[in-house]
């Protein structure tokens, strides 16, 4: 009996002693999100990476080889089964409309390839991943890519996003284009954290598939050539280290002035900005009756033209604010947005969320004001193109080419569009 009572006593007693230890171990909770700068946000949300196994027909890439890959046949013709000087097909646009699998049987058993199709200006071309079957692919080689492809989703989402946007470059060495330097370009030292405007948005090469253009305030024009989505750059994130880290977006550019405090810093990102409606927008119009300012609230159709003429935010340290806006008539309406994106509670009203930055409506300016006003509505009609029904309903889930390349069907969860030479012929 005297055993077991001490037994007992000494177990208490280490588990006691075990308790006191653990009081002082402490750790943070499990499975929390992280927060993220507003520039790694705006690469989660706008800029995913679409791995070469889950392309879908419609996709598209300018064919811009660089270094030896310029030398060297990297696509296939379909119709000779030759490969073809890459030369001929530099700049051109390549249209992803599938892959076929080819299989050769061997003495010692049956060899697959996986051959990725493109359309360009109505021919063939193919690029064949030997000994590889289709689902094989980004199992075995997560990062596999096509060299030379340059992703064009990347260059128009970013063009879309970006032109007219106040920036703070981040990187010191820029570059200037120079037709008289064998590389094409001028290495050029800029301050940290210089304040700039971007004015231009373009094709740079595989692995850096967006060219930045911006401007100073003294008027000076530069470039940085970055990778954003990652999508057939054959890089995973670990790979952006040393000098290359610049080259990656959320590294290289700043929204905000990195020497104002957070609140200013966001009001100094935003004022003076071009902005649209992405969905119909509840709004205050301020009017004036007898010199005395009149409320009343409207619905701003989407992409109305906007600019953001001020900022104001409470005492608070919150990021919640009222914009105040002018329409290209002079009219003044007031909007409620927050200026920063809470990944906790998910803020719908984060004003990058609501709003597009730009004049889209010039970017666009072979739209008349009557189609338009169709768009805005989220409608369609025969006779629009392409871009105009991306405008009106989004993208599409899916897009089928017939053998004669100029007939394509865009699938909708609950709609089909038919086109005929880019131009649609009906829709139900």
């Amino acid at each position: 009996m005297r055993i077991i009572i001490l037994t007992l006593l000494l177990f208490f007693s280490c588990i006691s002693n075990i308790a006191a230890q653990n009081d002082y171990l402490v750790s943070t909770s499990a499975n929390q999100e992280l927060p993220t700068s507003d520039e790694k946000q705006f690469i989660k949300q706008n800029f995913p990476l679409q791995l070469i196994c889950k392309w879908t027909p419609g996709v598209k890439f300018m064919f811009n080889p660089s270094g030896r890959d310029q030398f060297l046949p990297i696509l296939s013709s379909c119709d000779s089964e030759k490969e073809v000087d890459s030369k001929i097909l530099r700049h051109k646009i390549l249209t992803f409309v599938g892959t076929e699998e080819k299989s050769q049987e061997l003495s010692f058993g049956t060899n697959y390839s996986t051959r990725f199709l493109f359309d360009c200006e109505g021919k063939k071309y193919y690029y064949e991943f030997k000994n590889i079957r289709i689902d094989e692919i980004c199992d075995k080689n997560p990062r596999a890519c096509i060299n030379g492809l340059v992703y064009l989703q990347d260059v128009d989402t970013a063009k879309d996003l970006l032109v007219g946007r106040k920036i703070y470059i981040q990187s010191e060495s820029v570059r200037i284009d120079d037709a008289n330097n064998y590389s094409g370009f001028q290495d050029v030292t800029i301050p940290a954290n210089l304040e700039a405007t971007i004015t231009a948005v373009g094709v740079g090469n595989q692995v850096y598939p967006v060219k930045i253009i911006f401007k100073d305030n003294q008027g000076h024009s530069y470039y940085l050539e970055l990778a954003l989505s990652r999508t057939n750059s054959g890089m995973d994130l670990n790979n952006f280290q040393a000098e290359k880290k610049m080259k990656y977006f959320s590294n290289a550019i700043s929204f905000t002035n990195k020497n104002l405090n957070n609140i200013e810093a966001l009001k100094n990102k935003y004022i003076g900005l071009t902005i649209y409606p992405r969905k119909m927008l509840e709004a205050q119009r301020i009017t004036s009756f007898e010199n005395s300012p009149m409320k009343s609230r409207i619905q701003i159709p989407r992409y109305t033209i906007l600019n953001i003429k001020d900022i104001a935010t409470s005492s608070a340290p919150n990021t919640l604010a009222i914009l105040s806006v002018n329409d290209e008539n002079g009219a003044i309406y007031q909007i409620e947005v927050d200026l920063k994106y809470d990944i906790i509670i998910k803020n719908e009203n984060y004003i990058e969320d609501i709003f597009g930055f730009g004049d889209i409506r010039q970017k666009y300016s072979g739209i008349t004001n009557e189609r338009w006003a169709i768009i805005s509505r989220g409608e369609l009609e025969e006779g629009m193109n392409a871009e105009e029904c991306r405008l009106s309903i989004g993208n599409p889930v899916e897009i089928r080419f017939k053998k004669d390349t100029r007939f394509e069907t865009w699938f909708y969860n609950s709609m089909t569009l038919e086109f005929e030479n880019g131009t649609l012929q009906r829709f139900k």
